[in-house]
């Protein structure tokens, strides 16, 4: 498997480090949106278990995390990390023409952040019609722990009075996996972001609640699954907003839960974490050919 990283310009001028894993016969591209506070970098291992299938694995960190340009933990509209995803889609399709859609199918994996900025794309009408379909990872759409209501409250009023304010994220790194060597890691990553800023927060809640509203109406093939588990997203919201698509056997749509698993269920122990990569692996495969 060959290991590349690159940068690509936005049109705002912003600078997205991407990576990407590709296997010697491509037969599929997975995009990755990675969650808050993380890298795509920390999906390699994924690339790896998707290489038997012919995945070609890339994507960028999103601005303002890993890697790339921005402010820290900062955003406008989750649309632009929409906009990102494709822009970046657009850039590898172009330099390699045998793997371009049409060529071979796309596919979106989103996680925890990163599976809402697919949702927000796809109510939004950003994803293209040509990706032929997405793997929801524990969406954010609601956290399983509601911050104080005067934190709320005092994130709202600064995010029109201080937009650009860094708060921490106070997230508990032993909540996203039961694997130890895991949150290790995890906490050791100087690529990860801790913060995020008033803006963010505000954009965020702005962008789940519009994917609430309207997801019912997306009809791309979907595979979304949770963990019961689960203490950083509440996998209730995810039950709840699945719960509202239109036709979801028509549409080749599924919802899994995976019982008593944490947060990052691709980064579980090894033994818990293989049904899972292998129910990603199968879904991708039966929908190449």
């Amino acid at each position: 498997m060959k290991h590349e990283r690159r940068e690509i310009e936005t049109p705002d001028g912003t600078t997205l480090r991407a990576e990407s894993w590709m296997p010697d016969e491509v037969r599929c591209v997975v995009v990755v949106s990675h969650g808050q506070g993380e890298h795509v970098g920390r999906y390699a291992a994924l690339a790896e278990d998707l290489e038997s299938i012919g995945a070609w694995v890339l994507g960028p960190d999103h601005r303002g995390e890993g890697a790339s340009g921005g402010k820290r933990g900062h955003v406008e509209s989750f649309d632009v990390y929409g906009h990102d995803l494709v822009h970046v889609m657009n850039a590898y399709a172009k330099d390699r023409p045998d793997c371009k859609p049409g060529a071979v199918p796309w596919f979106v994996f989103g996680h925890s952040m990163g599976g809402l900025i697919t949702l927000n794309a796809l109510v939004a009408g950003i994803v293209p019609e040509w990706v032929r379909g997405v793997v929801l990872s524990a969406p954010l759409l609601r956290l399983a722990m509601e911050p104080p209501a005067l934190k709320v409250m005092l994130g709202k009023v600064a995010a029109f009075v201080a937009p650009g304010l860094s708060l921490p994220t106070e997230l508990d790194a032993n909540h996203i996996s039961r694997d130890p060597a895991q949150v290790e890691r995890y906490l050791a990553d100087e690529r990860r972001t801790t913060v995020v800023s008033a803006r963010w927060f505000q954009r965020m809640n702005e962008a789940r609640l519009r994917v609430m509203a309207e997801v019912k109406d997306v009809s791309t093939p979907l595979y979304w699954y949770v963990g019961t588990g689960d203490q950083i997203c509440a996998h209730e919201a995810s039950q709840e907003a699945f719960a509202t698509l239109r036709a979801p056997e028509d549409n080749d749509q599924t919802l899994q839960s995976w019982g008593g698993y944490y947060h990052e269920l691709h980064n579980e122990p090894p033994d818990l974490r293989t049904p899972v990569v292998e129910s990603i692996r199968e879904w991708i495969a039966a929908r190449i050919d």
